[in-house]
């Protein structure tokens, strides 16, 4: 705007050409308030003011066309281990212990746990659980839940918490000696037979909520969880602190799932595939733009402040196995119900027959982090407005 008008003061300086001045500056006006015009209404993308018969482009809409919608809401179990947060139930192990104190007499042993005042959904209900040992070695980095087995639980309940916890305090459960002490002999001698596998949280019968507290991951890491333990040897009594490697093993039934909605969540989680006929586009077409919206169902959805709140959409390879090809694409929020996200190298591979379409994956960004869940209005919702919608701008080779 600046050279703008720079160009014409220079210009006016000038009487003779005082017409053609008043002539550019009309023009130049008229052009920005036709530009900001566009950008005022994100609903329609900027796509309907470009005129088909002007430009040579032509749209394909599907709220106008009828382009064919599925969806394909699915669970698929991810490793939690870079959460911020511990949920019930949940694996620990605790590492570095000192194989110095192997032979010592375990006086008293602690788990030491902070809130992170994160809760799924019930803020004031209960959290109670027991702790058992794990008999098989995991990675924790790698496990799922699909991959591990109630039956890899060992019998003998070792600690056990109940109570609601409504504010970051940090407190203790007391936990077995002898298990403590075998691990302090484990580290010396791993033939053992009390082996340092790890333990799993388990809700019981009086748990009525899920709640997060710190691991060293989250914003706070002197309040993960840690092992305390007091040992005496040679006569000697010092307080061992220990923290912790973890991994959260959440889950969730097919029937959380609402009719007419999609839903993504993290840490069980659930994902979708978004599948769209584009038959009605004419083959090996240039792609100026490709747009995919959906909206949210906010009353039905539970996310949290903080929450990154952009969705992932990658292109599917494989439909069966869900697989994608590692691509991303990251939606942007139009307002506080409606995203927007660009796939024109999708479309454009779809169109060329260069990618098969199996549709995109929808997922949530940091699916590992949270529980929150973000509910969507499917292809199959009454009104037809909240349906998701494809804009495909496209231009016709000669």
């Amino acid at each position: 705007m600046l050279s703008y008008i720079l160009f014409i003061s220079n210009i006016m300086l000038n009487k003779k050409f005082l017409n053609i001045a008043i002539s550019v500056l009309l023009l130049t006006s008229s052009g920005l308030v036709l530009f900001q015009g566009c950008q005022d209404e994100p609903g329609n993308l900027g796509l309907e003011f470009i005129l088909s018969d002007t430009l040579g482009t032509k749209i394909l809409d599907s709220s106008k066309d009828t382009i064919i919608f599925t969806n394909n809401n699915f669970r698929k179990y991810i490793n939690t281990s870079s959460a911020p947060y511990l949920f019930v139930g949940y694996l620990l192990r605790f590492r570095g212990l000192s194989a110095n104190y192997a032979g010592g007499t375990v006086l008293a042993a602690y788990i030491k746990m902070t809130y992170g005042k994160y809760a799924f959904e019930d803020t004031l209900g209960t959290v109670s659980f027991n702790v058992y040992s794990l008999n098989k070695y995991h990675d924790f980095t790698q496990i799922t839940l699909d991959s591990f087995s109630t039956s890899e639980l060992g019998t003998n309940v070792l600690a056990s918490y109940s109570g609601s916890i409504n504010d970051t305090n940090r407190f203790t459960v007391p936990f077995d000696n002898l298990t403590a002490q075998g691990w302090l002999n484990y580290a010396a001698d791993t033939s053992t037979a009390v082996k340092n596998y790890g333990i799993a949280l388990v809700p019981n019968s009086s748990c009525n909520t899920i709640k997060g507290f710190y691991t060293y991951r989250s914003v706070y890491p002197s309040l993960t969880t840690t092992m305390m333990i007091v040992v005496n040897k040679n006569n000697i009594t010092d307080t061992l602190v220990y923290e912790s490697d973890f991994a959260s093993l959440s889950d969730a039934p097919y029937s959380i799932l609402m009719p007419d909605r999609f839903t993504l969540s993290n840490g069980v989680c659930f994902n979708n595939i978004l599948n769209f006929s584009i038959s009605k586009l004419p083959g090996k077409v240039i792609i100026n733009e490709a747009i995919l919206q959906f909206k949210l169902d906010y009353n039905n959805s539970f996310i949290t402040t903080g929450t990154d709140k952009r969705i992932q959409v990658s292109l599917v390879t494989d439909s069966s196995q869900k697989l994608t090809d590692g691509g991303a694409f990251f939606t942007t929020l139009l307002d506080s119900v409606t995203y927007q996200v660009r796939i024109n190298s999708i479309a454009q591979r779809w169109n060329y027959l260069t990618a098969p379409n199996y549709g995109v994956m929808l997922l949530n960004t940091y699916n590992a982090l949270t529980l929150d869940k973000f509910v969507f209005y499917s292809s199959t919702v009454a009104d037809t407005t909240l349906r998701p919608k494809l804009l495909i701008r496209y231009t016709t080779r000669e």
